[in-house]
């Protein structure tokens, strides 16, 4: 399947809106919102990926492409994920005091401050790119594999029994 810029912008809508949601529950407090964190950093384009297949957006991909995808995922959806929890975090800095919203609140403050919040954004979202681009090329890597065991022994997935008769 060859990418094009439609459906490439299409992934980058759904993660922005993805990584907002994840964004706003990731202020959950007692390490809900760190174990959502954690798990959107790691396998949030394996799961976007399955969801395009499901719904037929996505026909054969390669690893590369799929590669492609999860690195456009992680970047936009981390994007997304900022501009969603970076005011809540302060909002809520404001209201309940904690080491984190001071740090993120000390950014808005001094110069040498937000240039370094910065370069931490910067490098948070390359590593998120570079975590769901590995994703998204196993996941394609596994696609490509249950397609070709599906052409090889097409009765096992019609009926989902294997050994059905023995």
């Amino acid at each position: 399947m060859k990418l094009d810029i439609i459906m490439l912008r299409q992934i980058g809508i759904l993660s922005v809106i993805i990584g907002l949601v994840i964004g706003a529950l990731a202020n959950l407090p007692f390490h809900i919102g760190s174990t959502i964190f954690i798990l959107y950093f790691l396998a949030l384009a394996a799961g976007v990926i399955i969801y395009l297949k499901r719904i037929n957006v996505l026909g054969d991909i390669t690893v590369k492409e799929g590669g492609i995808i999860g690195t456009i995922i992680g970047m936009t959806s981390f994007v997304g994920f900022c501009v969603s929890y970076m005011p809540i975090k302060i909002i809520v800095g404001f209201i309940k005091d904690n080491f984190l919203s001071s740090i993120i609140t000390s950014g808005f403050t001094n110069f040498l401050a937000f240039t370094t919040l910065i370069m931490f954004l910067i490098f948070m979202d390359l590593l998120c790119a570079l975590m769901n681009a590995f994703a998204g090329g196993v996941t394609a890597y596994i696609y490509e594999l249950l397609e070709e065991y599906k052409k090889d022994n097409p009765s096992d997935f019609q009926t989902g029994l294997r050994y059905r008769n023995k």
